[in-house]
């Protein structure tokens, strides 16, 4: 079949003239990463964009249309809060949400019409480009215009969609192109310890898998005025049949990748300012060797920023002390979402939100271990985001804390609010990541976990409350609990530290067990918690959350 993509002439010289020398775990070739200065943002906000229409809001109440206010509206609720950077996702990465001479989306509908025998398919942001809009150029203005940065945060292998890709919907107009159909073999397909998903991906060792991503990322470059281009390698972590390449090979890939997105900043940079390149990538560094990560080689090709994300949810424990000594010459940030916690699936699912303490909390956490600041992924979705015809399972909902911001840019402040650590099971989460919950507790079985602690200002003065969760009762069994070896008291106290109108997964008093945490066992750094059953029949423990007021 004749391929429809074109190739900028920018693109192409850039696959001629690029060459990159990296020896992964040695030194790599030298960019003027080593003498530039770091970013000056302390606070990233991301926006999906699809946010707008997902959700309810206090500019759109009532689901209204899009309409090109909506786009501006994004923009000055971040900025208004402080934040330094708007990190915009046009799209899921696969079909571009923008003008484009790559992939023209006239040519993406008629073949996408065509091809699934949909005559009237189209969806609210195509369709808006199509009637001659550019929500990128709108929000990049904007920002501009309210005195903030705007990135691209481009998904390199978002996943959404994929599993309908045989037999869509009208929907899927804006996420499947015909390169994807087109190359079935191009797919992982099943491999060892991957999400069941994740055969749906595409496979980053066919070179025309890169060259489609790098060929769209190369025409925002061109096009717009932006501050600089993240690129989202955590939505979805998988890229490799890691049983077909090896851990070199697979870091030679993925450098040379970044090293030519470095290229085509540099070469579109506008009146002299640099453009700078973030990378999201996984916190936890067990996945990095399968996706091919090696961040020392990365800051080296010319990354700037390293933006820390778990799956899906607020991690407070992450391998982002021992990750930021990799690279000391870029900027880290560690990630924190609205949910702290996820129980159920996809069609059902509970959040246990990150409350004000929490954010305080993993902020603090952060500067602590050398983080330049945080970012905020999916900030917008403590807002009302059911389909009419959902129950309230989730809520209550409510604004997004926007007043946290300017808090959370300071790491002095942080350093002196209440900390409330947690570590929750989140159900889906990557099966490559060593984590202790959900963990199914046995009579005399104890399990033990690490918590990243980080003192406030003044150290720790009053004792606190630490608390295990059950789905179930608890009924009449009898629980031990330490940390770092010092045995702790049982508090008949199982009541949240801190009140909070987020009610999901609280837990009920019988789901609950609690003791006191005197200051003087804590310390700053890696602690280590042990909990047994001590007597009664097999539970679950869902979660363990300690509060230091």
């Amino acid at each position: 079949m004749k391929k429809k993509y074109r190739q900028p002439a920018l693109f192409s010289a850039l696959l001629k003239t690029v060459v990159v020398l990296v020896f992964c775990q040695q030194t790599a070739f030298g960019v003027e990463a080593d003498v530039r200065t770091k970013p000056p943002y302390k606070i990233l906000v991301n926006s999906d964009t699809t946010h707008i229409l997902s959700c309810t809001s206090v500019w759109r109440p009532t689901r209204e249309k899009l309409r090109a206010d909506m786009f501006i509206s994004t923009v000055d609720e971040v900025a208004a809060a402080g934040a330094d950077a708007l990190m915009m996702a046009p799209g899921l990465g696969w079909v571009p949400w923008w003008p484009s001479e790559v992939l023209p989306l006239e040519q993406q509908a008629a073949w996408f019409r065509e091809k699934f025998q949909l005559p009237k398919a189209t969806t609210p942001f195509v369709d808006f480009v199509l009637k001659g809009n550019d929500m990128v150029r709108i929000t990049v203005d904007r920002c501009h215009e309210k005195g903030i940065a705007c990135f691209i945060s481009y998904r390199m292998n978002d996943v959404h969609a994929k599993d309908r890709a045989a037999a869509p919907t009208s929907g899927e107009l804006a996420t499947i192109p015909e390169f994807y159909i087109d190359h079935p073999e191009y797919l992982l397909g099943t491999q060892p310890n991957q999400m069941s998903w994740a055969k749906l991906l595409q496979n980053w060792a066919e070179p025309e898998v890169r060259n489609f991503k790098l060929q769209l990322i190369a025409e925002l470059c061109r096009n717009y005025d932006l501050d600089g281009i993240e690129l989202d390698f955590q939505r979805a972590p998988f890229y490799f049949r890691t049983n077909e390449t090896t851990s070199r090979q697979r870091c030679k890939i993925m450098t040379d990748f970044v090293a030519q997105i470095r290229q085509v900043l540099n070469e579109t940079e506008r009146n002299g300012r640099h453009r700078w390149l973030c990378v999201r990538i996984p916190s936890y560094s067990e996945v990095h060797d399968a996706i091919g990560l090696d961040i020392a080689a990365w800051a080296d090709a010319g990354v700037d920023m390293f933006n820390l994300a778990s799956f899906y949810h607020t991690e407070q424990t992450t391998d982002l002390a021992s990750l930021r000594k990799l690279a000391p010459q870029a900027a880290f940030y560690l990630e924190a979402t609205h949910v702290i916690g996820v129980q159920g699936n996809t069609v059902v699912r509970i959040n246990r939100r990150t409350t004000k303490e929490m954010f305080y909390t993993t902020a603090n956490l952060a500067y602590a271990q050398g983080a330049d600041g945080l970012s905020l992924f999916n900030f917008q979705y403590f807002r009302d985001y059911r389909d009419r015809n959902q129950d309230n399972s989730d809520g209550p909902y409510t604004e997004p804390p926007f007043e946290i911001i300017r808090e959370l840019q300071d790491p002095a402040v942080v350093a002196t609010k209440p900390q409330y650590y947690v570590q929750a099971a989140v159900n889906g989460s990557d099966p490559r990541r060593k984590f202790p919950f959900p963990a199914k507790m046995s009579e005399g079985s104890p399990i033990t976990f690490l918590m990243d602690l980080a003192a406030p200002q003044g150290g720790w003065k009053n004792a606190g409350k630490m608390r295990i969760q059950s789905p179930a009762s608890f009924d009449q069994s009898v629980w031990t609990a330490s940390i770092n070896g010092t045995p702790l008291v049982l508090s008949t106290d199982v009541n949240e530290t801190y009140p909070t109108i987020y009610t999901q997964m609280q837990g009920k008093p019988e789901e609950l067990r609690a003791w006191v945490v005197p200051p003087d066992v804590l310390h700053s750094g890696r602690n280590e918690i042990t909990i047994t059953l001590a007597q009664g029949t097999p539970a679950t423990l869902i979660s363990v959350d300690l509060a230091m007021p």
